[in-house]
């Protein structure tokens, strides 16, 4: 039942996540709704197999013609991150992002202060957003505000940097060419790419970008989750996982850089390229930013749970040198005016 609100009644499933937080509450709501939500369903199938199919197709012929006022917004959830948030924003605009979207699941530390400048120039728009396990809420919401100013939408956290691999192109030329060389793809699903602790027990001053430059091997189960980045109007939202999107209809792909289709969050090496793109996840840092993300708990669950420390171990890959994001550096700190 929830299964079928999620991808037909989608719109009514966030909407009762974003007023009701107690999960049992949730369930009583669905089963004396669940009259509503069937005909909707029902209607929501036929729309999507009918007149949305024609919508979708106009979407594609017009897409690369059409004027945007952002190329390339993100969505972002941050929860007590203002150490690092301006080192993101200031690389990811280095690399073509214009607009980011930022949803505060209450942080307690300075994180709004730092952003007020963003903000005055329009580069950032913010939303207190309070409540257990609201990253898919979260990301419904943003998605909501970019569809219709954006012409690509990623969904990406504070701890990933997306990177161009050719570092004489920007993201949205890559972008540009990936969605023209696949017609009928609607998200680009990229991997992870995991950095390690560089041997930092004790969090350095510095970049991440500095201070983090080892990563695994390409065939690392480490780097088998996805991020994405999509044509916002074709994608119904995260029903299920921030690392997977649900999509208007089954004509269209989610594919990775090489064309191969998503089915799921995961793409196992060997089909887990980087060619053209990919997202550094610098998931721990040093052992002490490591150890204060786990205490702050997981924002994607209801319950906050917390990580157990062999997580860390896990994801402490150092296997190969890499220091592509180098070339980056004095740019951010001058953005920073350090």
């Amino acid at each position: 039942m929830t299964e079928l609100i999620r991808k037909y009644d989608y719109r009514l499933y966030f909407g009762l996540l974003r007023k009701v937080d107690d999960r049992g509450s949730r369930k009583v709501l669905y089963v004396v709704l669940s009259p509503l939500l069937l005909l909707c369903g029902v209607y929501n199938f036929i729309f999507e197999k009918t007149i949305d199919r024609l919508l979708v197709k106009r979407e594609l012929a017009n897409f690369h013609d059409r004027h945007y006022i952002n190329n390339l917004s993100f969505v972002a959830c941050v929860y007590n991150e203002a150490r690092y948030i301006e080192e993101w924003i200031e690389y990811h605009r280095l690399v073509g992002v214009d607009k980011f979207y930022i949803f505060d699941n209450g942080s307690t530390d300075n994180t709004r202060q730092l952003l007020q400048k963003y903000i005055d120039k329009g580069i950032v728009e913010y939303e207190l957003f309070p409540g257990k396990g609201k990253q898919l809420d979260m990301y419904y919401a943003g998605l909501r505000k970019s569809k219709r100013t954006s012409k690509y939408v990623g969904f990406i956290d504070l701890d990933e940097f997306v990177v161009p691999t050719d570092s004489s192109k920007n993201l949205v030329q890559v972008l540009d060419e990936r969605f023209k060389h696949f017609p009928n793809m609607a998200v680009l699903s990229m991997n992870w790419l995991v950095f390690g602790s560089s041997g930092h027990k004790n969090r350095p001053e510095g970049l991440v970008i500095d201070n983090y430059t080892n990563r695994a091997e390409y065939n690392s189960s480490t780097n088998r989750l996805l991020k994405f980045i999509c044509n916002p109007r074709l994608i119904k939202g995260c029903l299920t996982s921030p690392h997977f999107a649900y999509l208007r209809n089954d004509k269209l792909k989610q594919l990775n850089e090489k064309g191969i289709e998503i089915d799921s969050p995961w793409n196992d090496y060997p089909n887990n390229t980087y060619d053209y793109i990919r997202v550094n996840h610098y998931y721990g840092k040093s052992e002490e930013d490591c150890r204060a993300k786990f205490e702050r708990g997981n924002v994607s669950r209801p319950d906050y749970k917390k990580r157990k420390w062999d997580q860390f171990v896990l994801y402490d890959r150092n296997e190969v040198h890499d220091e592509r994001m180098l070339i980056y550096s004095d740019r951010i700190k001058a953005s920073l005016g350090e």
